[in-house]
């Protein structure tokens, strides 16, 4: 049975969200932009994966374009590994 999973951003790691999703499941992000809050339903079907938001259906073929994906925009908590990029991409490392 799929299981519907509610969570803001940034509570879970591109892991922990990728998890979910291979074992059927779907997680819905909760984002806030100028004060209203969003919604961002990630789901996987055959071995794609759709990023619905109220503006656009994204489409992913791999799991590394996905979690390029919840990095891009910030949805997963950051890793040592992602903190470790962001700090480089401030300094212009």
């Amino acid at each position: 049975m799929v299981e519907t999973i509610r969570v803001d951003r940034k509570e879970l790691t591109a892991d922990e969200i990728l998890r979910e999703l291979e074992r059927g499941n779907r997680v819905i992000v909760d984002v806030d932009i100028l004060g209203r809050t969003m919604n961002v339903a990630i789901r996987r079907r055959g071995g794609t994966y759709y990023c619905d938001t109220a503006l656009k259906l994204l489409r992913d073929e791999s799991d590394g374009e996905m979690r390029t994906r919840l990095e891009r925009y910030r949805l997963a908590r950051p890793t040592g590994d992602e903190l470790e990029r962001e700090a480089a991409q401030s300094t212009g490392g």
